[in-house]
């Protein structure tokens, strides 16, 4: 069963462990739920320093940060990460 008591502050520390990412990260925006299928989810949102930053990057800090997310907090929960650049406002 997934631990519906994990929350986003838990996973924004945890997010804080990740180290030699390909691209800055000025901050973590996290939300957990249920996504449209009722699966425990998490949003992920990275506030990129460089607001320009290539695919392949971005890619891989999304493997990074879905793999952390999977190994530390539950393997079993749909993590969604999604880009905005540090200057955007919510």
């Amino acid at each position: 069963m997934v631990d519906m008591e994990i929350t986003a502050a838990d996973i924004e520390s945890t997010l804080g462990k990740l180290q030699d990412l390909p691209t800055p990260v000025s901050s973590w925006r996290v939300k957990t739920g249920l996504d449209w299928t009722d699966d425990p989810a998490v949003w992920v949102w990275a506030m990129l320093e460089d607001e320009d930053v290539d695919f392949g990057k971005r890619s891989d800090l999304r493997e990074m940060v879905r793999d952390l997310i999977r190994s530390e907090i539950d393997a079993d929960r749909w993590v969604y990460v999604m880009f905005r650049g540090a200057t955007e406002t919510e």
